[in-house]
């Protein structure tokens, strides 16, 4: 099974503060681009309706949560 939505690879899960505007540096799941974006992030889907999935996974690439977080863009800043 393919994963849909985005990845981001963090060193600790303090690093995405709920509720507030992150600049973020995440990839697509299913086109492997990385793009730079500020986002809301939440890692609940009834606390952040309209979003979409996001793995959240360890600077080393281990899967931290096996449900996803989700992710609100609100601005694409970089598109690599």
């Amino acid at each position: 099974m393919f994963r849909t939505g985005y990845e981001v690879f963090v060193n600790y899960l303090d690093e995405l503060k709920s509720e507030k505007e992150l600049e973020l540096e995440i990839r697509d799941c299913e086109q492997y681009r990385t793009k730079v974006v500020k986002a809301l992030v939440s890692p609940s889907e009834e606390k952040l309706p309209q979003s979409e999935a996001l793995w959240v996974r360890s600077a080393i690439g281990y899967l931290i949560s096996e449900k996803p977080w989700r992710i609100k863009i609100t601005e694409v800043c970089e598109e690599r």
